[in-house]
């Protein structure tokens, strides 16, 4: 088992006003710029340990991040609520870039989304995601199926307990329509994690 601190990025904000193009009439009020705020958590992002490496032999170049974000925005990220709810056709007017074959130019057919949450370790979860199996995906595909996996990923830990409580996924504390979709990451070979925002507002 690796620490948190090895296995998710985690960013606390609040909305904030500045100087930005006016939101999008079909984006909801949460695409709204916000800034970074009172907590910024940024760790290192998982890989297996160098002995296991040295065993396997197998060592890959990584993928730049696929980021997601609101038409005339930038680093903003989505709502993963939207991204599960809205239709793709919906997206496609939405999101910046929906309709780019993110992953087309690589010979990816199928990459390893890992899921771990401070104080859930016991959850932690991978799951199988297809890239190529109806044609290449899709920015808005892949950000809605990502989507998919955290809401699936909150609905098991609604019967646990986290520690410490500020992570915590209950009507009181973090819910589904608080997480933000900020980017993937590639962290090694066919695994990639998100980068989550938490907005509260």
């Amino acid at each position: 088992m690796y620490s948190t601190q090895e296995n998710i990025s985690i960013y606390l904000r609040q909305k904030c006003p500045i100087s930005t193009p006016s939101t999008p009439p079909s984006a909801p009020l949460s695409a709204r710029a916000i800034l970074p705020s009172v907590e910024h958590s940024d760790p290192e992002a998982w890989a297996p340990s160098a002995k296991w490496k040295l065993a396997t032999g197998r060592s890959t170049q990584l993928h730049g991040a696929i980021a997601f974000d609101y038409v005339g925005y930038s680093k903003q990220g989505v709502p993963m609520r939207e991204l599960c709810t809205r239709s793709t056709t919906a997206l496609a007017s939405m999101i910046t870039r929906a309709n780019e074959q993110v992953l087309a130019h690589t010979s990816i057919s199928r990459i390893a989304l890992r899921i771990l949450w401070p104080g859930y370790e016991q959850l932690e979860s991978t799951r199988t995601i297809e890239i190529s199996a109806q044609g290449p995906i899709t920015r808005a595909q892949l950000g809605a199926i990502v989507s998919q996996n955290f809401a699936r990923f909150l609905e098991r830990a609604r019967s646990e307990q986290a520690t410490p409580a500020d992570w915590y996924f209950s009507p009181n504390g973090i819910r589904f329509k608080h997480l933000i979709l900020l980017s993937l990451k590639n962290v090694f070979e066919n695994t990639w994690q998100a980068d989550v925002a938490i907005d509260f507002c």
